[in-house]
């Protein structure tokens, strides 16, 4: 009888396991027929049941309810051999792709946007469908793999590479026409490009064209000289190539000093914002990484954290109260009149942003320096080199990389940079602005669209120029071997001088930070410096709620960047598949891509038809999870590079599927990577302006765009107090989320789950 009783039925015995294919198939035909497929205005709720497809009659909308039906019945029948087995799940993807194909078909055709019933249906047959081909073993992997390749190339291609195509087809698809009106109505518009001004004594174009030539002429030395050295016969064919180099390279620095307008301002604002910041950023990491001073150190350490929770323009806007025509330092110290104050125009910009951008190429370049191997040093010194030929020869050369990430991503903020130019720009053009006055100045999108992809191609060259910089040497100093050794002590001449300079940097960085708080308790800036706290008071009643509606915007974006990013992170490291390079690179391209350009992007991508979200907040929050995700990708990847995979090996011996693998063994192990992700996506969302610039709405608004309006409106008091606000407020919430990583570390090491 006991024998018998531990002996399950028969029935029993032969039941079908429920697979992930039917039981996503049958929760995509729950929501489709529970929830409503289409909405009737821009709002996702309140929910209308009178639009769910029970109500909406026949049609190809119904094709998810189809192929779910389909699949589940496919996999009622008793299971089958392996071959077999493999079949029904290719059947089975075929028929989902077919459902969610013919779903989006019915959807586009009739005009309707989407709702809920739409989205949770085609969620779950991505899900279903991914299932089915890692059934079929066409992806290397279980369930959760398949449906996570096919989720995140779905995201991806729909919230990154769409929007730019539509970008892109903004720009020469013009009423039905493919044209490049447009492209040569911009490029002779004295807003893109102003070289020949005919009220100034001096000729600008001929000045350009004199520049060109000395580019031409200096080329064509260069090019005989070295084709002399390396035998003329040989390499004569070079010496075109160089002159036009040369002629191209002369225009451009012509271009930049003679020309006005949007290009040239850019253009000059980067080529001298990009080296200067990395410069200083250089010289701070080599006296961070060699000074024997802690405080020095942690001086740095502090500094470096100010500019990722400072919005972009706040630099700027102190730099008014600082060096403007009515500044502390410009009027009050120096008397310099209002009517020759220099600092709005390229000058005030450049200026910003190297006080900006210094600080993130210090992170930059002092993680090169890091990881260093001391030994190399010592070896070179032994041998009789002296400091300087030691940092010519061996540190110069291995910290190249970092200097070349420095440059790079100093260039592509410097081009993408907008609220510096809309505060400090004066009478000057920008590329970042001109997108912004285009489509809400002179209501053209086709003209935004050039000048976004003028924007895309500038970041397009600045990645080559990256990469030729580098070139294809190696630069591996970490062996795996413990390293030995100190690094070279700074001369003392040498360290005074970048004691100074970093003295000299802190202090002025210190003083803007400190005009800011003055200026949020004086009644009216060089007119008034009566004491008040009026502005903090006219803050908490306007301003403190739109603070309140960003936080939760921030978080609702957070989250979904840091899970997203560290998924995309996993399948890309941990498995080969057919899309994985798109997937890599499509993530990431939305970082490269000035916000400008994405929140333009975004507003041709989902501004009208079934895609419709604008003037939701759905809408700012899906573009702040997809701009801010690449940074918990990065991070993730390299965590995951650190991870020895015998781990994962000895989960899915136990039978842990990858889903639980990810969760329960790596993501302890990807802490410190995936809360640097979750931080940087709040902190970047709560100061984001350029990109969420035009998704604002009447109920949308957010606190960088309330603050940019009251500084373009004259309100520098009230702006100094919500500034000062998200200051202190974003660096404490950094601190309090160091704090619980460093419990959690704690626990985890407890646990033997540290690496």
């Amino acid at each position: 009888m006991a024998d018998l009783a531990q002996t399950p039925p028969r029935s029993l015995s032969r039941a079908i396991p429920l697979g992930a294919v039917p039981v996503w198939s049958g929760i995509a035909l729950l929501l489709f027929l529970a929830l409503p497929l289409i909405r009737t205005g821009r709002r996702f709720l309140p929910l209308d049941y009178m639009l769910h497809p029970l109500s909406l009659g026949a049609g190809l909308h119904w094709a998810p309810a189809v192929a779910a039906f389909a699949v589940i019945a496919l996999y009622l029948r008793p299971a089958p051999r392996p071959a077999q087995a493999r079949r029904r799940a290719d059947m089975a993807a075929v028929i989902l792709s077919l459902g969610f194909v013919g779903l989006w078909a019915a959807l586009f055709s009739a005009g309707t946007p989407f709702g809920w019933g739409a989205m949770g249906a085609s969620l779950a047959l991505c899900i279903a469908a991914g299932s089915a081909l890692s059934e079929s073993n066409r992806v290397r992997g279980d369930a959760f793999t398949g449906a996570g390749i096919l989720l995140t190339l779905l995201f991806v291609t729909l919230f990154i590479t769409y929007p730019l195509v539509m970008v892109i087809r903004s720009a020469v698809w013009i009423e039905g026409v493919l044209t490049l009106d447009q492209f040569r109505a911009t490029f002779s518009s004295s807003l893109f490009l102003f070289v020949d001004n005919r009220f100034t004594e001096v000729n600008e174009a001929r000045m350009v064209a004199y520049w060109a030539t000395a580019g031409g002429a200096v080329a064509l030395a260069w090019g005989l000289w070295s084709s002399r050295a390396a035998a003329l016969w040989r390499r004569a064919w070079m010496v075109p190539l160089w002159v036009g180099a040369g002629l191209i390279a002369g225009w451009a620095v012509g271009i930049m000093i003679w020309g006005r307008g949007a290009l040239p301002s850019t253009l000059l604002v980067a080529v001298i914002v990009a080296p200067a910041a990395t410069m200083l950023g250089f010289a701070l990491a080599l006296l961070g990484q060699r000074t024997n001073s802690r405080a020095v150190r942690g001086i740095l350490g502090v500094a470096s954290v100010l500019p990722f929770i400072t919005p972009p323009f706040v630099i700027g806007f102190s730099m008014i109260f600082l060096l403007g025509r009515r500044g502390l330092l410009s009027h009050d110290i120096l008397g310099i009149s209002p009517f020759a104050n220099p600092l709005y125009g390229a000058p005030g910009v450049i200026l910003a942003q190297v006080l900006g951008l210094a600080p993130v190429a210090y992170l930059i370049i002092r993680g090169s320096l890091n990881s260093l191997n001391p030994a190399l040093e010592e070896a070179a010194q032994t041998l009789g080199a002296s400091r300087w030929r030691v940092f010519k020869d061996v540190t110069w050369p291995l910290v190249r990389p970092g200097i070349a990430a420095s440059l790079l991503l100093a260039s592509i903020e410097s081009i993408a940079d907008f609220g510096t130019p809309l505060v400090l720009g004066g009478d000057r053009n920008f590329l970042a602005t001109e997108v912004f006055l285009a489509l809400t100045g002179r209501y053209s999108q086709s003209e935004a669209s050039v000048y976004g992809v003028v924007l895309l191609f500038l970041v397009v060259l600045v990645f080559i120029a990256s990469r030729w910089m580098l070139g294809v040497k190696g630069f591996a100093t970490v062996t795996g071997k413990p390293a030995s050794g100190a690094f070279l002590a700074l001369p003392r001449s040498l360290e005074w001088i970048l004691l100074s300079l970093a003295g000299l940097w802190f202090a002025f960085i210190l003083s803007l930070y400190g005009v800011i708080v003055y200026g949020s308790v004086v009644e009216l800036w060089g007119i008034n410096n009566t004491l008040t706290f009026r502005h903090y008071i006219e803050f908490w009643n306007t301003g403190w709620p739109v603070v309140w509606y960003t936080m939760k915007l921030s978080v609702a974006s957070a989250i979904p960047a840091m899970m997203v990013g560290g998924l995309i992170a996993y399948l890309v490291t941990r498995h080969r598949f057919w899309g994985r390079s798109y997937l890599e690179f499509g993530s990431l391209l939305s970082f490269a891509t000035p916000g400008t350009v994405m929140g333009l992007a975004y507003i041709l991508a989902f501004n009208d038809g079934t895609l419709l979200m604008t003037s939701t907040s759905a809408i700012i929050v899906l573009a702040l999870v997809f701009r801010n995700m690449p940074v918990a990708i990065r991070a993730s990847m390299s965590g995951l590079a650190q991870i020895d995979r015998s781990l994962e090996e000895a989960s899915a011996t136990l039978k842990a599927g990858s889903g639980t693998t990810l969760v329960r063994v790596l993501s302890p192990l990807l802490l410190y990577p995936l809360l640097a992700g979750l931080i940087f996506a709040f902190v970047s969302a709560m100061t984001a302006v350029s990109q969420v610039i035009f998704l604002v709405s009447a109920g949308n608004n957010l606190a960088t765009v309330m603050l940019l309006a009251r500084v373009e409106r004259g309100q520098l008091g009230v702006a100094a107090a919500m500034a000062t606000v998200l200051i202190v407020m974003l660096l404490a919430l950094i601190v309090l989320l160091l704090v619980a990583s460093r419990y959690l570390d704690a626990r985890n090491r407890g646990k033997g789950l540290s690496i």
